[in-house]
């Protein structure tokens, strides 16, 4: 197999993964603190529901911080990949224009 055969097989094989996470439900209930100095009851609605959704995630130790179209997010995550993850699943939400992650990785 050749350098770009490898390249798109493993950049499809990323792109199901995620999507695979994306469209899984979590049944487990979590804790989600919001604080907010702008009143921004849709925006904070769509940052829960992104990231309760997402069963790759434990939210009981995150915090998120929202002023204007900024938001910031504070906690643990039990991986680097958690981490990441859940700053991907913002990236794209409507109203959110810069996201900084400051959450910790447990050792």
């Amino acid at each position: 197999m050749n350098r770009f055969k490898l390249t798109v097989s493993l950049v499809s094989l990323c792109c199901v993964f995620l999507l695979a996470c994306a469209t899984q439900v979590s049944a487990a209930t979590s804790t989600i603190m919001i604080s907010s100095v702008s009143p921004q009851p849709t925006l904070q609605q769509a940052i829960i529901d992104k990231l309760r959704r997402n069963p790759n995630l434990n939210l009981t130790q995150l915090q998120v911080h929202i002023d204007g179209n900024k938001i910031a997010l504070y906690g643990q995550a039990a991986t680097g990949f958690e981490r990441a993850l859940a700053q991907k699943f913002l990236e794209n939400t409507q109203g959110i224009a810069i996201i900084e992650n400051k959450m910790q990785v447990r050792n």
